[in-house]
Order: structure tokens, then sequence, then C-alpha cells
């Protein structure tokens, strides 16, 4: 569960999720830093992001971690005949 910015009507923040995999490393220590991606389950929810921009995430209601976003892609269009 990610904090990035978006919030509810009252201005409480809206967690959103993302699937999330760690690169070059087959192990993040507790602490630890290394480059993830991540595949938002609502990508649309994730567009406002840009390169440099810090982001949370939460286990629960703690703290587990925060982001630098490096890279920002926007999904594919699909198109359906």
């Amino acid at each position: 569960m990610w904090n990035t910015g978006n919030r509810t009507p009252a201005g409480e923040p809206v967690l959103d999720i993302a699937r999330l995999w760690v690169e070059f490393t087959p192990f993040l220590e507790p602490g630890g830093q290394a480059s993830v991606r991540l595949a938002p389950l609502d990508a649309s929810r994730w567009q406002h992001l840009r390169p440099g921009q810090v982001i949370t995430m939460y286990e629960n209601r703690s703290v587990a971690g925060t982001a630098v976003v490096l890279e920002a892609r926007r999904p594919a269009t699909t198109f359906t005949a």
C-alpha cells in the first residue's frame, strides 16, 4: 500500500496498491536499499507521479519504507474491435 498523494474529499490520505518486485538482488535486508518496480492495481491513480517524487509504503498502518520515483511509464493503450 502506497501513499502517492491521493486524498479523500475530507483530505485524508488514500493508500493505493501496487505489486512490487526487487531488481538485481535476491533478498532485501530490513533497512536496505534496492531498485524496485511497482505495478499499480489501478494505474489511473498513479498518473500524477513524476521522477523525483517521494512516496511512502505502508504495511498495515505502519510505514514500511519510502521510494523515490525514478521513472513513470504510462500504461499501454488497448484497443478493442
